[in-house]
């Protein structure tokens, strides 16, 4: 399906009812301001080694925190990462919502809400399952001698979900905008955005979640490459190249642990 609205450039006018479908420099404004906070603030945390809230080892194996408590810390956290990884990915959708100029950043801030509780979610089961896999570990004494296999296994999976319908099809979802859906609210385009993403990032992100988190340099890489596959998603070789250089890291991995 085409999309109905130009992403080619400013479209010089509004509709009857006010509203502002192009990029102007205040629809610009409020991504970009979150975008470098966020960053902002990783880097701070990264430089002054304060980064172990965001780390789910840590918080699992090392604060000895309870985890309920380690689970809202991490959740809390990792709302500055998406705003810092993910958002960037959609700055083009939100140039494009319809609302009233004078009410155009609470369009945006509703849409990040709803964006960003699809990845909540994403986290929550991602923190589930790592805290699973710590259990696992702990009692299977053949596992905690090979432990470099789970992060192998994490960058086969990924490199492997690069070729996969779903991940194509999300994909290309993303880069699409119909009449219909800018007819919706702002809090259900952001959930519908929040799960296509899930659907054509999740292999990455759960890279990041596994191996990344602890390097701010391999979270500017992972965040360039989802943004680059949204960019380009026409591309015949991105998707295969970005699929082979996992596969090679988890052969890498699991060799050279």
């Amino acid at each position: 399906m085409k999309s109905d609205l130009s992403r080619n450039g400013p479209i010089a006018q509004q509709d009857e009812n006010g509203a502002t479908p192009f990029p102007s420099w205040q629809a610009m404004l409020l991504p970009w301001l979150l975008i470098l906070l966020s960053w902002g603030v990783l880097g701070i945390a990264f430089l002054t080694h304060q980064n172990t809230l965001i780390d789910h080892d840590y918080l699992l194996r090392t604060s000895h925190l309870p985890w309920l408590l380690a689970l809202m810390i991490f959740l809390l956290c990792w709302q500055i990462m998406t705003l810092a990884m993910m958002l960037p990915a959609t700055f083009s959708h939100l140039l494009l919502l319809h609302a009233p100029r004078r009410s155009l950043w609470r369009a945006q801030a509703i849409f990040i809400i709803g964006y960003a509780s699809i990845w909540t979610g994403f986290a929550f089961l991602a923190f589930l399952g790592d805290t699973v896999i710590h259990q696992v570990v702990q009692r299977w004494w053949w596992l905690y001698l090979h432990a470099q296999l789970i992060g192998a296994l994490t960058l086969a999976f990924a490199g492997i979900y690069q070729w996969s319908p779903l991940k194509k099809r999300c994909l290309a979802l993303t880069c699409e905008q119909t009449r219909a859906e800018t007819s919706r609210s702002s809090l259900q385009q952001g959930i519908q955005y929040g799960m296509r993403c899930v659907g054509s990032n999740l292999a990455l992100m759960l890279i990041m979640f596994g191996i990344g988190m602890k390097n701010l340099t391999s979270m500017i890489v992972l965040t360039a490459v989802m943004f680059l596959e949204r960019e380009i998603h026409n591309s015949r070789w991105l998707r295969p190249l970005i699929g082979v250089l996992c596969l090679l890291a988890a052969l890498c991995w699991y060799l050279f642990p």
